[in-house]
């Protein structure tokens, strides 16, 4: 359907006959590839896969995708996946030159863009700046030769515009923020992206989607990184274009451990909103004040959908929280799960100051180190809770289903191995490298699931093919029997094999921490003590806590918080207009649902911070 409604589209715009049929094999490739990462990538390196708010994506007209970017080339292709239009993403343009890479981002109709870091070279001598100073002196350097105006000199993570080169040794530039005294430093040029928006401003006029990070490349930090303001000027230059109105959506992507194989996503589409048509007729005159007042709406937009945790081990400690405020018989659909994991990050935002507050979090930090030195989950120690005839049944319900599952898991272990072995080896090889060329990753852990899926995408048929060779071989079969094993019974094999290793593992350390909480050993009663009697403990301060502190946890409550955030961003418009931003008369001109359904209601429940 999405195929027949981009053919209409492009019929209805009169050039269809002109490029006989490049749109019919253009779709063909995009809705090809995105079959192939549904089923052979995201499938098969994820465990489980849960969507949030899909009804809120727009089935048709201009749209602007906007996510969080955790897991580099895992990204796009998540959201390809989920996202039922054409969605054209924004790339780098080094990227594009990547062996397999760009094939899949030319397939998926992606757009270049030069970014100056990737152009950046070292510029030769070194130079000093006085902090608050506009005046850089070189030492043994060619401004004249490596600088032009537009250029950036980058020093650490500090980044100062040229505005004018004087001599060799001397240049204007913005004011330097910090003292800088003969340090190295890397020449960024200008780059001319008049192109790129051009393309993305034609597309929009289309009716397509764009996607993009707006962060700019990928990183593994807990928070997003400052926004670029590229997304407020596609969107404001495609509306001056006459794209008409345009919607931006948020999409929070959340991984629990993106790097780790078979582990759990939760992609979350927030509620769409129209860029005000204020804002597209001050462009053009107001480019600067327009773009600064769109980056507003789409920082709130972004904070929505994101859990809200300052650093790892923070981001660690509110999971645990939620996990320990959960009733014990109590299943969490994924709705659930994103608005609690939210209602503890603003907890930690609005009473981060509060001693009771932070003695709580102290503690279940504590308590998380204890998990993670002792190799175990919270879950494992929530079961471990169970003293009834149901804790002895699961664990003999996980022991005879791994008994079960061995005679399929440990051949596909036994094969797997060289590929993981392989696999995992090139993966921490880019990380190093991807670290070492990076100011903004902490561990460079967002390129190691993209790397081991490229690497996999390479060796797995070149081993798929090893393997139905030697078995051809072994068991004398036909040129028949060879196709059939490469193509059938090796994909049925693995395919079946990754579930059963996968299935089996959970059910080894379900009768791990049976016997570690329950065996006879010095050891049961150590961790029984430490850790099955603190998390009673916390778990009854957590509680306590959630209910001095009234924070609602109520299905009411969960939706006055999305009530709450469409009124933060119309009251935003509205801080604009009083600051002269956009025009008051212009406010009646904004037609957005989520705003019009925000302004005519009261949260009844209250906010979910009382």
């Amino acid at each position: 359907s999405g195929c027949t409604k981009w053919l209409d589209r492009r019929t209805a715009h009169g050039w269809w006959w002109e490029v006989d049929s490049r749109p019919v094999r253009a779709m063909s490739a995009y809705w090809f590839l995105r079959a192939f990462f549904e089923n052979c990538v995201i499938k098969v390196f994820f465990r489980r896969v849960d969507v949030v708010g899909l009804f809120r994506i727009p089935d048709s007209g201009p749209v602007i995708f906007i996510a969080n970017h955790n897991n580099q080339f895992v990204d796009p292709m998540m959201l390809i996946v989920n996202i039922n239009r054409v969605v054209r993403f924004l790339i780098a343009a080094k990227s594009l030159g990547r062996p397999m890479v760009g094939t899949f981002a030319r397939m998926a109709q992606a757009i270049g863009v030069e970014r100056p870091q990737d152009l950046a070279k070292k510029g030769k001598g070194t130079v000093s700046c006085d902090e608050c100073s506009t005046a850089a002196v070189g030492e043994g350097t060619e401004f004249t030769k490596e600088l032009h105006v537009g250029a950036k000199i980058k020093v650490g993570d500090t980044e100062l515009g040229v505005k004018s080169i004087e001599s060799d040794t001397q240049c204007t530039v913005e004011k330097c923020p910090m003292a800088i005294s003969s340090a190295p430093y890397k020449v960024l040029p200008r780059v001319d992206q008049a192109l790129m928006y051009s393309t993305v401003h034609t597309a929009l006029k289309a009716g397509d989607c764009i996607g993009i990070f707006p962060e700019g490349g990928s990183h593994d930090r807990a928070t997003l990184l400052d926004l670029k303001p590229g997304v407020a000027i596609m969107a404001l230059g495609a509306m001056q274009a006459g794209a008409g109105s345009v919607k931006i959506v948020p999409c929070g992507l959340n991984y629990f451990d993106p790097y780790r194989f078979r582990s759990r996503v939760i992609v979350e589409f927030g509620d769409p909103f129209e860029v005000p048509a204020a804002l597209a007729e001050q462009y053009a005159t107001d480019k600067r004040g327009a773009v600064a007042g769109l980056m507003k709406l789409v920082d709130d937009a972004m904070k929505g959908v994101m859990p809200g945790a300052q650093d790892y081990e923070e981001q660690q400690a509110l999971l645990t929280m939620r996990a320990l405020y959960k009733p014990r018989n109590k299943r969490l659909s994924p709705e659930e799960t994103l608005k609690l994991n939210k209602m503890f990050a603003m907890a930690r935002i609005h009473m981060g100051k509060d001693e009771r507050f932070e003695s709580l979090m102290t503690e279940v930090i504590e308590y998380v180190e204890l998990l993670r030195s002792a190799s175990l989950r919270d879950r494992d120690v929530r079961m471990g809770l169970a003293r009834d005839k149901s804790m002895a049944w699961r664990t003999l319900s996980a022991l005879l289903q791994l008994l079960l599952l061995l005679p399929l898991t440990v051949p596909t272990a036994v094969l797997g191995l060289p590929v993981a072995a392989v696999t995992a080896a090139l993966a921490k090889r880019e990380k190093k490298q991807a670290l070492a060329g990076s100011s903004v990753k902490v561990k460079a852990l967002d390129v190691v699931a993209s790397y081991k899926i490229i690497v996999g995408l390479v060796v797995l048929p070149l081993y798929a093919l090893l393997l139905a060779a030697v078995a051809t071989g072994w068991f004398h079969l036909s040129a028949l029997g060879f196709f059939l094993t490469l193509f059938i019974f090796i994909p049925v094999f693995f395919g079946n094999g990754i579930r059963s290793c996968d299935h089996s593992v959970r059910c080894l350390l379900r009768c791990r921490a049976t016997m570690l909480f329950w065996g006879c050993s010095s050891t049961a009663g150590l961790l029984q003590k430490l850790l099955i009697d603190r998390r009673e403990k916390l778990q009854e301060k957590v509680q306590r806590f959630v209910e001095d502190a009234k924070l609602l946890i109520t299905e009411e409550a969960l939706k006055a918080e999305s009530d709450l955030q469409a009124k933060e961003i119309s009251g935003k418009i509205d801080l604009l207009q009083r600051e002269g931003v956009v025009p008051a008369a212009a406010g009646s001109s904004l037609s957005a649902p989520l705003l019009d359904k925000s302004l005519g209601q009261e949260a009844s429940s209250g906010c979910v911070i009382a």
